[in-house]
């Protein structure tokens, strides 16, 4: 069977969804594991979900190919705040008196406070963090569908789909300062809305993202990070598709790659990124290492320079494919914002405009790191995006398309 044929051949199990879906899954997350992903979204075994508690019922169920419809915003931690979860050893005025770079330096934090710091933070994680099982479609049954104050987190599971879902971030309430993390320390947190850890077989489809807790303040002077990304891939993750998502108003959005000594990633995080509006997003857009990712009609809007850091992060090792993409920028933005150097060399690009004009991010980027050589040679071939149009009609279509409400290819 050749390639492209291959390809195309699961997709025709949409044609059995009950969903109102008139296309397949595409992208990597069609090249294999495809009859996973709508065999979950087809599943006879059909289950409302209005509660965490039915939530947790049914990921119990865990491998039989289940549909999970949504209905109305869950709230993952049930409206338990940092109280429930701090441990009686901690407190954060204490920690930061003792942690502060005057008192404690630049060294490896460790003590008591930092002990009881973690023992807090496991409360949290294992109160909030909801783990999908393999073969499951998770649906929004209702307009304001979705998930808060918590992450729904794919490790080491396959054949999943996320549709027509909210997800309005989680706050972690015990950040980590790091003294080491940069020139004068950090502030890290953990939780993204969605996270894939060893995920395979994944397709997160018209969706919308949007932080409900963006960073205010400054302790140390550094910026106090309570949230993490919005939807990160990391952890030698595959064969990915994120389609037709709304992702607004966020700092570090989109990870592909988690770190540069994750070395097992470099055959895996096969990521398909298409027809999704990135709105008022700072940076990550995504940002990637290893991987082999498509980047093609989407479209990044940036009206507020102050706010902006950069779109497409190379990282270590890897393979981008920039295809027909737009970009909306306020006045004052420079292309050479547009990619961000992270380590890698490997970025193609063609098609794409800037307010409505051609641009060569090829050269936008040599022009920013005159001493990095770029190759910008297309360094894989992509699978089959449905849908694809040129970057003049990018805007249009995403806008209308985009996010848990949008029309799209699902109208």
């Amino acid at each position: 069977m050749k390639r492209r044929e291959f390809l195309v051949t699961p997709l025709a199990l949409a044609g059995c969804a009950t969903l109102e879906s008139r296309t397949g899954v595409d992208g990597w997350a069609a090249v294999e594991g495809a009859a996973d992903i709508q065999g979950a979204l087809s599943s006879q075994r059909s289950l409302d979900i209005r509660s965490r508690a039915d939530l947790d019922a049914a990921v119990r169920l865990g491998d039989p190919p289940k549909l999970l419809r949504v209905h109305g915003l869950i709230d993952l931690a049930e409206g338990r705040g940092a109280a429930a979860f701090t441990d009686p050893l901690f407190d954060f005025d204490a920690y930061c008196r003792a942690y502060s770079p005057q008192a404690w330096g630049r060294r490896e934090l460790s003590g008591p406070l930092e002990e009881a710091r973690k023992r807090s933070a496991a409360r949290q994680s294992a109160a909030i963090v909801v783990k999908v099982p393999p073969r499951t479609a998770i649906f929004g049954a209702t307009p304001d569908a979705g998930f808060v104050n918590g992450t729904l987190m794919i490790e080491r599971s396959h054949g999943v789909a996320l549709r027509n879902l909210n997800f309005h971030g989680v706050r972690d309430h015990f950040p980590a300062w790091d003294p080491l993390d940069g020139s004068e320390g950090e502030w890290n947190s953990e939780y993204d809305a969605v996270s894939l850890r060893g995920g395979r077989s994944v397709w997160v489809d018209h969706c919308t993202f949007e932080s409900r807790y963006p960073p205010k303040t400054r302790i140390f002077g550094r910026i106090f990070e309570t949230n993490d990304g919005l939807l990160d891939i990391t952890l030698m993750s595959d064969l990915v598709t994120v389609s037709w998502c709304r992702f607004s108003r966020h700092d570090k959005t989109m990870l592909i790659g988690g770190s540069d000594r994750h070395l097992a990633d470099d055959k895996h995080l096969r990521v398909t990124v298409h027809h999704n509006l990135w709105e008022d997003c700072a940076e990550r857009t995504p940002r990637v290492r290893f991987g082999h990712v498509h980047v093609v009609n989407n479209l990044f809007a940036a009206p507020d320079p102050a706010h902006y850091g950069y779109s497409i992060g190379l990282g270590k090792r890897c393979r981008i494919v920039s295809e027909d993409n737009a970009w909306e920028l306020a006045v004052g933005i420079d292309d050479a914002k547009l990619l961000r150097n992270w380590g890698g060399t490997q970025f193609s690009d063609r098609g794409s405009l800037r307010n409505g004009q051609p641009v060569d991010l090829a050269a936008a980027f040599r022009r920013a790191y005159p001493a990095v050589e770029l190759d910008s040679r297309p360094s894989f071939e992509p699978p089959i995006v449905f849908g694809r149009v040129p970057a003049t009609e990018v805007a249009a279509r995403v806008r209308k398309g985009a996010g848990a409400q949008g029309t799209g290819d699902l109208g």
